[in-house]
């Protein structure tokens, strides 16, 4: 029996906010994902059929194995499992989807509904008919219909009816629909896509009549032979948004104020081109004058083109002067404001200097304490960017109260910019927009309305957004907005009840929960119950989940791992006797992508969030469900990943990406009593070839994952070996954490590396507080408010260290600045670890951004750390192995209170509590058996005044225990207890290369008699080597020094120390632990049974103590900048086949300091002024090609307009950037709009002014304008421009490579 995993290690997560109330508008409770019963009872032969099916299926029936290699063979589609909004309870749709299969009835593929031989069916409306379409039995189906059941079988045909005007709009009601044995269902075909509308509703309560085998209730199945053709409107399914849409559709949001008694004149100025209210004003010109004086003085120096909104609170006429009231009818064009009297309800929206013609107002006069209706101005106005808004005043008095109030507000719709051609959206359509902050909850549906304006990447929705939803990449991560249409013509709903009316899910659930809802090709899986696309049994394999959509993915009943966490305690009804399962270990693991075998292919994936994982790769020792009765073996551990490229995971509460864990595949019992299918720490990813662990090591390749906004985890990995590259981390809690295959000696060791990604910790997407978002603060390189992941003082990670080995290289770290309320590093530890820490732990050349204030960091006592006293926490190391983090070569990084690693030469970090030291370092791992569990102190002869305590991994009811310090090779220590030495203890040599050595002295009482021996231990076979080398004592520690390699010990008796060196035989191999010859130990065996403490320490020291001493020297500070570091790419984005431009403009007045430099950047090039003016810089939007630059200054500027309308290509990328106190030309609007904006823009006579702009026939969705008064600092913009489009006109596009189609035909090919 060797080292077990006590860590329980993976990360024990903080229990979310529960959501299983919020339902948003249009909500349809579900999920779509195979049952799994418990696997038969050992007293019975075969599966008993069970009838406690309780959740929304969809899956492809178990069948045989033979049958199983004839439907793989008869489907294109092999085991395509299909995720969208359902239900909860037993709905099992099995759907095996046949495209182009041809029939005999429609020779040219064109509409089955035509075919002559078809006979017209009205079944009618009969709940208790029950219907078999047989042989012979050809029909269409032209009407609605209500039956039982339908059974289509032995070349049965059922097609739904249709014609050109698609208008026949039919619905099918039952509770099931079974296709097997040559049985067909058709809506529409490949070649003629159904026009109408068809819906087949399957009806029914989860506690009515009995399951069909091997489908339960409530499903469309598929069995053997049977075939089933959906083809409804062709539709693009899901895109991503290309410009952020704003909270309420406008940049600064809607504006609401409403207060009674507010007496006076009250005013609001509104920016006319971003509609943000820019002044909150009151002037009570009833009771002052000088108050009237303050408003014509404010409306004379307002800015022309400025909106005013003006209502009446109580009064405001008695001092209200004749020329103030002459002013707002000469500025703002008012008709009433002269014979404006005591108690008169007034409102006027108006713009300065814009006469009557932009002039609203109402007045109501005052009689009886009441003004007979409101006083509502109100004006229809557009920002720069287009958008259309509306701003209102009102003022009333309403039983003797006065009321005013403002609004503004976005009307007549919102338009989102696409990624992708949408012209097959139409009006009337429901389309989903995901989350781009913590909460999956700010996930929003919306209604399309008719947009004649918009081009076919615009749509116009009919609601105000509640929430911001980014269309942007951010800081170099894409965290562009999933946008999905909802809508099919073709819809396979689960009706449910009104009410919930099973005492078992009522208490978690108000609402029915079984029913469904189904989504098929280029699948949405939204607003669901339990995990979403599903590959449950551990034994699918070669399925390829290709451009899926999950969002929203929640907590269900039917499975341990769908349940949160009162779910897990409350649903108790299949566990052994009285246990209460423990919701971190068993259950919360509700994911959007449940992966039970490596062996799929993820391409081009978004899991848009879940209130756990996004994509979890899980491991099954068995097969389990409905395939266990197959008896197969998964070797799903062993196996190979897939194809995993392109995926995108963001907003859930757990982990983005996790890779870890299995289930529990053996029925509860006394010797277990969890739930059968519980969540499980018993599997360990480590995939060889052909799954033969006697075979060479397999990386996993993790290429190109999107990760941000998740708040725990961007990706938890465990295994080895597993390769991450060409990824993007941004906003996680903790970026990364790479976890250690298993536990020594068991565990050989493994490559886990990260390369060429970029690691951003608290980007520009600032997210907004509601919709479950429960933490706010300021943080970020520019100190803002923003939501924050997990509590406001959660310290932040790029990437964590946890055991390792790992290897951390070619990365960039941005954007990582510790607030007063928390740390935030680049790279950290994982916090409270009990496990082992290797010095082999790499990082190299790594890249960290200017805004990197704490590159590594080692914790400190306090809140999360809590007092860092567990033996990971001491034993925190890395190598450093180029200085790309340290600036010194070949270090290595520990942390500062650790004497076991240090030297006099060492240098202290005090901010990172860390320590960088050169030397050459290993493991000693100490295994203890047959004592007490011991706390074990080891002290470096260097350094007694300076001891570790090691409390040891294992629980205090383990049969060991077992200690892995990291030491200094070739030095001196000693061991001590703190009660009775260890009858048995293994010392093994853990990453020890040949030759390596360190002399230890064990604490034990005199006289002891010692029974030592060097073993070599086999991981695999956990055999020993028949030859076992035996100790022989020595009477001195001159003897014993001689020959290191000789086979002796010392036992001091004075001392009580039992002295020895640690060398290694043989060469150890790429990332093991230990050598091919196997795991070096030396065995220790005593027969003492004396009672007293074995602490030596007080005897040991000063007789032992050593000089400290330098071994290796200390490298030079490296002073030359790293060319080579950080990742090569500036972007990560979904669509990997475009490029993209890097563009910065700096906009200045005051240059007093370097921040506030103006610039303009374009990818690696930095333009820079030489005079205050304008500068311009044109760039080729097809090849990114610098055009040229141009610097308007003194009377030159004047020129600026004509220049931008004439002397620019077309096709051109425009950047404009100003510095110190420009005059700006009067026709500079003009040309910005000829250049991208919507309206010619407000430019003030002086300030700042950024421009991003197009000179070409379209309007692209990054035109950008931004500008600042004078003295109110820098004005920025930074945007990541696709280039070669071609909307922008780009003649000779070039076809990219598109990795993700290339890799989809890999996959199919290895089906």
């Amino acid at each position: 029996m060797q080292g077990t995993d006590a860590r329980g290690s993976s990360p024990a997560f903080l229990r979310p906010q529960n959501g299983s109330s919020h339902r948003s508008s249009g909500y349809v409770p579900g999920r779509i994902a195979p049952l799994r019963p418990p696997p038969p009872s050992q007293s019975h032969a075969a599966a008993e059929f069970t009838s406690a099916r309780q959740e929304a299926q969809t899956r492809l029936p178990t069948l045989p194995v033979e049958q199983h290699r004839r439907q793989a063979e008869a489907s294109r589609h092999k085991n395509t499992l299909i995720c969208s909004a359902v239900s909860s309870l037993s709905l099992f749709v099995a759907l095996g989807i046949f495209l182009g299969i041809a029939s005999k009835y429609a020779p040219d593929e064109n509409c089955p509904d035509q075919n002559p031989r078809l006979k017209n069916w009205s079944p009618g409306k009969d709940p208790e008919k029950q219907v078999i379409i047989k042989k012979g039995d050809l029909f269409r189906l032209n009407s609605d219909a209500t039956v039982h059941s339908i059974v289509i079988q032995d070349g049965g045909l059922l097609v739904f009816g249709d014609d050109k005007e698609g208008s026949k709009n039919i619905t099918l009601r039952t509770r099931f629909i079974l296709i097997k044995d040559g049985g067909m269902l058709h809506v529409g075909a490949e070649k003629c896509r159904y026009k109408s509308k068809a819906a087949i509703i399957l009806y029914g309560k989860s506690n009515e009549g009995a399951d069909v085998p091997e489908f339960g209730k409530k499903f469309i199945g598929v069995g053997p032979e049977g075939v089933l053709e959906l083809h409804g409107h062709q539709k693009v399914s899901w895109t991503l948004l290309s410009k952020t849409v704003h909270f309420s559709g406008l940049a600064y949001g809607h504006y609401t104020f409403k207060k009674n008694f507010y007496r006076g004149l009250n005013v609001r100025v509104i920016d006319q081109d971003t509609a943000e209210v820019l002044e909150v004003l009151k002037f009570d010109t009833h009771e002052f004058a000088e108050e009237s004086l303050k408003l014509q003085n404010l409306l004379k120096n307002g800015r022309p083109g400025r909106i005013i909104a003006i209502a009446v609170g109580d009064s405001a006429a008695k001092n209200l002067l004749e020329e103030t009231r002459v002013t707002i009818q000469n500025l703002l064009g008012s008709k009433f404001v002269r014979g404006l009297s005591y108690r008169q309800a007034w409102a006027l929206v108006g713009v300065i200097g814009g006469g009557n013609s932009s002039c609203n107002e109402s007045v109501r006069n005052y009689e009886n304490h009441s003004t007979g209706g409101k006083a509502l101005a109100q004006k229809e106005f557009f920002t720069v960017d287009g958008q259309k808004f509306v701003v209102r005043a009102y003022s009333e008095w309403n039983d003797g109260v006065p009321i005013s109030g403002f609004q503004v507000e976005a009307v007549g719709g919102v338009i989102l910019n696409l990624l992708d051609d949408v012209s097959s959206w139409e009006p009337g359509d429901r389309i989903v927009v995901a989350s781009t902050d913590y909460s999956m909850y700010q996930t929003e549906e919306f209604t399309l309305l008719p947009c004649p304006e918009c081009t076919k990447h615009q749509v116009k929705v009919k609601e105000n957004p509640q929430f911001p939803h980014v269309g942007e990449v951010i800081d170099g991560v894409d965290m562009r907005a999933e946008v999905g249409v909802l809508t099919r013509n073709i819809l396979i709903r689960g009706e449910t009840e009104n009410t919930c009316y099973l005492e078992k899910d009522c208490q978690f659930f108000s609402y029915d929960t079984f029913g469904g809802h189904i989504k098929i090709k280029d699948t949405i899986g939204y607003d669901t119950l339990g995990h979403c696309f599903f590959i449950e049994d551990g034994i699918e394999q070669r399925n390829t989940l290709f451009h899926n959509l999950g969002l929203v993915t929640k907590p269900g009943t039917l499975l341990p791992t769908d349940r949160n966490s009162s779910m897990c305690v409350g649903i108790r009804d299949k566990v052994y006797g009285s246990y209460v399962p423990v919701p971190a270990t068993d259950c919360m693991a509700v994911s959007t992508f449940w992966i039970s075998h490596p062996n799929n292919h993820l391409i081009n994936n978004a899991a848009a969030g879940s209130q756990d994982a996004g994509i979890w790769y899980l491991f099954h020792k068995v097969a389990t469900g409905d395939s266990h009765s197959l008896a197969i073996e998964t070797k799903s551990e062993l196996t190979p990943l897939g194809i995993f490229y392109n995926n995108r995971v963001h907003s859930n509460f757990k982990a983005g990406l996790f890779i870890d864990k299995g289930v529990k595949t053996t029925n509860a019992s006394a010797d277990d009593p969890r739930e059968y299918l519980c969540l499980d720490n018993n599997a360990r990813f480590r995939p060889h070839q052909d799954a033969d662990p006697e075979k060479p090591r397999v990386a996993a390749l993790i290429d190109r994952l999107i990760s941000f906004k998740n708040n725990d985890h961007g990706a938890w990995v465990r295994g080895g070996d597993i390769l991450i590259q060409n990824s993007g981390f941004a906003d996680n809690g903790i970026g990364l954490t790479f976890a250690s295959d298993g536990s020594f000696p068991n565990d050989e060791g493994a490559s886990q590396e990260v390369s060429e990604s970029l690691f951003i910790g608290e980007s520009k997407n600032y997210g907004f507080q509601g919709g479950q978002n429960k933490y706010v603060g300021t943080g970020g390189i520019d100190n803002k408010t923003r939501t924050l992941p997990r509590n406001r003082t959660f310290p932040i990670r790029g990437f964590q260290i946890y055991d390792g080995p790992i290897h951390l290289t070619k990365c960039t770290f941005k954007n990582f600045v510790p607030t007063p309320d928390r740390f935030t590093s680049a790279v950290g530890f994982l916090m409270k670890n009990p496990w082992q820490m290797t010095p082999k732990n790499n990082i190299s050349l790594v890249k960290f951004g200017p805004n990197v204030s704490l590159k590594a960091f080692f914790g400190k006592p306090g809140p999360w750390f809590e007092e860092g006293d567990l033996d990971g926490d001491k034993n925190s190391v890395f190598h450093d192995l180029d200085g790309s983090v340290t600036d010194y070569r070949d270090t290595y990084v520990g942390r500062m209170d650790n004497y076991l690693i240090q030297h006099p030469k060492c240098i202290n970090i005090t901010e990172w509590s860390g320590v960088i030291c050169s030397g050459n370092y290993a493991q000693v791992y100490v295994q203890t058996w047959n004592g007490q569990n011991l706390s074990m102190t080891i002290v470096r002869d260097e350094y007694p005044a300076y001891p570790m305590v090691l409390r040891g991994i294992n629980q205090r009811a383990a049969a060991f225990q077992q200690y892995q310090p990291v030491v200094m090779l070739q030095k001196g220590y000693t061991i001590h207890w703190n009660g009775k030495a260890p009858n048995v203890t293994y010392l093994y040599l853990i990453n020890f290369n040949k030759n390596d050595w360190i002399r230890v002295g064990l604490c034990y009482q005199p006289k002891t008699d010692f029974l030592i021996v060097l073993e070599t231990f086999q991981r695999r076979s956990s055999a020993l080597s028949s030859k076992v080398e035996r100790y022989l004592p020595v009477s001195s520690m001159m003897e014993l020094e001689k020959n290191r390699s000789d086979k002796r010990f010392y036992f001091d008796n004075s001392t009580g120390l039992l002295f020895l060196f640690l060398q290694a035989k043989y060469n150890r191999d790429g990332h093991s632990y230990c050598s091919s010859q196997g795991c070096e130990r030396i065995k220790i065996v005593t027969k003492d049974s004396s009672k007293g403490i074995s602490n030596c320490m007080t005897k040991a020291y000063p007789k032992y103590y050593q000089v400290p001493t330098v071994i290796k020297k200390m490298p030079e500070k490296t002073t030359v900048p790293c060319t080579k570091c950080g990742t090569t790419q500036m972007v990560f984005t979904s669509d990997p086949h475009k490029s993209y431009l890097l563009v910065q403009i700096n906009s200045s007045v005051d240059e007093s300091s370097r921040a506030q430099q103006a610039f303009i950047y374009v990818n690696d090039t930095m333009f820079s002024f030489k005079d205050n003016g304008i500068l311009i810089v044109a760039v080729d939007a097809c090849t990114g090609t610098v055009l040229g630059n141009k610097l308007f200054s003194g009377i030159d500027i004047r020129h600026v307009g004509g220049y931008l309308k004439s002397g620019i290509p077309q096709r051109s990328i425009i950047l404009l950037s100003t510095r110190s106190d420009v005059a700006i030309p009067n026709n500079l609007a003009e040309a910005f709009m000829s250049l991208g904006t919507a309206k010619p823009p407000y430019l003030q006579s002086n300030g700042s002014l950024a421009f991003l702009g197009f000179r070409g026939s379209i309007k692209p969705p990054w035109i950008k304008l931004s500008t600042s008064p004078a003295g109110h600092g820098l004005v920025q913009i930074e945007k990541y421009i696709p280039l070669q489009l071609e909307e922008y006109g780009c003649a000779r596009a070039i076809k990219s490579r598109r990795k993700d189609l290339e890799l989809l035909k890999k996959a199919a090919r290895s089906h």
